[in-house]
């Protein structure tokens, strides 16, 4: 594709109405948009004017189709338009942010020359930056957290090509990282072109840079074809985001993007990426869309079965014939995911308006608690692969194996163990009931990994976890836990921050079990605010283990004298690089709680009480306690200054001196 940056000239219809002839002798006189002369001779005196329109100062956001020489006229009161031309283009260029100073000139052909100066400054607007590509790969970041592939830009356009699409359309991105500016209730539509030979998909959406959360709900998938076409995204936003991620989604949207592999790459080349603000006609004028609500399916062919989309125009006339439709839903999926289709129509009279309908797509479970595909029987089926790379290093090869095994190449393990994850979403757990995890693992080397049930909608609140050492050997692991919530629960393994090995899965899979059959688990009541186990009777039931940033200890449980040790073999660089915690708790406001800890450890050290909200985002307390031989009691008063039901409770070790601590207790209650 050919790309014009720079306009020097353009050619305006040169229509002469007149000429003097003679000798002449001219006089000017330079005003604010036109140049007077006066002619004289043989002839009659004339009176010449030149004069400027369409050459005012002028803010344009980033990426708009601009070129210099667009309307800008200068006439001549006898020769009429003039030929303009570009004397000085100060360096344009639409594509960045600057200020120019743009000069004009005219000539008439009495050879008289008329300058203009004009203004125009390119703002960020709501547009991306480099969405031509033009310098390189610069502002924009390829990600692949769970797919691989490669990103290239050559005669600026954007050539990727991929070997593994992933499981779900995110697992492949390109994005940019500064972020936009979007305001509540404005429709802003991203648009691009595209092309693949092989004919594959790709989805396009925004996402709330602060809080990585999705704006448009679900994948588009767009097939591509050869030549290029114009795909795009639109939203409303339900509120103001200061910044803003515009996503591309690479990864696999339908059943051509599954055929990815070494020795199928898959192409895809994109272009001129732009994102713009678009104005939709006042309420009452727009197109109403019926039957186009969010919908769950197990298969495309249940989807087309669902009764049509249709509008009508706001006199009630029947528009349906005029809706487009963005988005294709494949036969088949390889995870639990979100997928989306666009509706748009315009009315006779020019009204715009849109829907985006959520489709949620499902796999079958012989029960809603159950785990699909937990033995592996369908290679990765079910399975969601995650590296992230925005907070980590981590790189991972997910292998389905032909023995219905399923191996974790890690060449990269980061520095925190969610960096690495593998997991299924859309579990249904309730409150009360009693589940049992089980797990059949082995590595290629001694390692850590954690079993990690977490719940969604509460930003991810752990619902029960479990730090396990595997070995080269297969072992089988259980979890047992009584749900304190009902949900749609996130089972995850952690894998990350470990270094460089293999992990291979025979089974990981969740059931229901009776309160008889359980073997390990707490079932006394607690209140809300209240530490689960904090009497250590069941070892680490109801506890989150974490080491990261390479520190490393080793958690004991030592049941038979109801307390736990910590064994610090390396420290991290911070507190919390080493912690026990648990975390859901409704701390109430206006209520003084109290925090007691009894330890101890074998050489005098200095570990951190501290009680949170959401995870560290709020601190109602924290205190610094000197353990030493003697078993202590230690507390902490606190009292919150609103209600907050995601308190997180944590003894923080990062930070300790080599050493062996003991925990005997650890009580949360209300004061008085």
């Amino acid at each position: 594709m050919k790309k014009r940056r720079y306009i020097l000239l353009a050619l305006l219809s040169l229509v002469v109405l007149g000429s003097c002839k003679g000798n002449t002798s001219e006089s000017e006189k330079v005003s604010e948009g036109s140049v007077s002369h006066t002619s004289t001779g043989d002839s009659v005196p004339v009176e010449r004017t030149i004069t400027w329109y369409g050459a005012d100062d002028i803010v344009i956001t980033i990426g708009d189709e601009f070129t210099l020489l667009d309307g800008v006229r200068a006439v001549d009161t006898v020769d009429g338009d003039l030929e303009v031309v570009v004397a000085d283009d100060d360096y344009f260029d639409s594509y960045y942010v600057s200020q120019y100073t743009i000069k004009y000139e005219a000539t008439n052909s009495a050879g008289t020359k008329s300058t203009k100066y004009r203004m125009v400054q390119v703002v960020k607007g709501c547009n991306v930056f480099n969405g031509n590509f033009a310098m390189g790969k610069t502002y924009w970041r390829f990600d692949t957290p769970g797919g691989q592939g490669t990103f290239n830009v050559v005669n600026e356009e954007a050539v990727f090509s991929f070997t593994d699409t992933g499981s779900e359309a995110w697992s492949l991105q390109l994005y940019q990282q500064p972020g936009i500016t979007f305001n509540a209730g404005r429709t802003y539509e991203m648009t691009f072109i595209a092309k693949s030979e092989k004919g594959r998909s790709i989805s396009a959406g925004f996402e709330n840079y602060n809080g990585f959360a999705m704006l448009i709900p679900g994948y588009p998938a767009m097939v591509l074809t050869s030549e290029f076409q114009t795909y795009s995204a639109i939203y409303t936003a339900d509120a103001d985001y200061a910044s803003v991620k515009p996503v591309l989604y690479l990864g696999r949207g339908l059943d051509i993007d599954g055929t990815a592999s070494k020795a199928n790459p898959l192409d895809l080349v994109v272009d001129d990426i732009k994102v713009r603000e678009i104005i939709l006609p006042a309420e009452e004028k727009r197109p109403v869309f019926s039957n186009a609500g969010p919908v769950t399916v197990y298969t495309g062919d249940q989807f087309e079965a669902l009764p049509p989309v249709t509008a009508a125009d706001y006199k009630g006339n029947d528009i349906s014939d005029r809706i487009e439709r963005i988005g294709a839903i494949p036969d088949s999926i390889a995870a639990v995911t979100r997928m989306l289709v666009s509706y748009r129509v315009t009315d006779e009279e020019g009204n715009f308006n849109y829907v985006n309908r959520s489709v949620s797509y499902q796999l079958a479970r012989d029960n809603p608690y159950n785990l699909i595909n937990g033995e592996f029987n369908n290679g990765l089926q079910g399975w969601v692969r995650d590296v992230n790379q925005t907070n980590g290093t981590g790189a991972a090869d997910f292998i389905d194996n032909e023995d219905g095994t399923v191996t974790v190449d890690i060449t990269n393990g980061s520095n925190d163990n969610w960096h690495i994850q593998f997991y299924q979403s859309n579990v249904s757990i309730q409150a009360g009931k009693i589940y049992r995890v089980t797990l059949i693992a082995k590595a290629s080397v001694e390692r850590k990994v954690t079993i990690e049930i977490s719940n969604p909608a509460q930003s991810y609140s752990r619902v029960a976890t479990k730090l396990i050492s595997l070995t080269t050997e297969y072992q089988t692991f259980l979890l047992e836990f009584k749900s304190t919530v009902t949900c749609l629960a996130k089972f995850s393994l952690l894998l990350g921050a470990q270094g460089a090995n293999q992990v291979i899965l025979d089974k990981f899979d969740n059931d229901m079990i009776t309160a008889d059959e359980a073997t390990t688990i707490d079932l006394r009541d607690y209140e809300p605010y209240e530490v689960i186990n904090g009497d250590f009777k069941y070892g680490y039931y109801g506890w989150t283990q974490e080491m990261t940033h390479g520190a490393e200890v080793n958690f004991i449980a030592d049941q038979a004298n109801e307390q736990i040790k910590i064994d610090v073999i390396t420290p991290g660089t911070a507190n919390w690089h080493v912690q026990v915690n648990q975390d859901g708790k409704t701390f109430t406001e206006g209520v003084t709680y109290v925090m007691t800890v009894k330890a101890s450890a074998l050489a005098s050290t200095v570990i951190t009480m501290e009680v949170t909200n959401n995870n560290g985002e709020t601190v109602l307390a924290r205190n610094d306690i000197t353990l030493t031989t003697t078993l202590t009691d230690y507390t902490m008063e606190f009292t919150p200054s609103q209600t907050f039901t995601l308190g997180k409770c944590a003894l923080l070790l990062g930070m300790s001196d080599v050493t062996t601590i003991t925990v005997k207790n650890v009580m949360i209650g209300i004061k008085g």
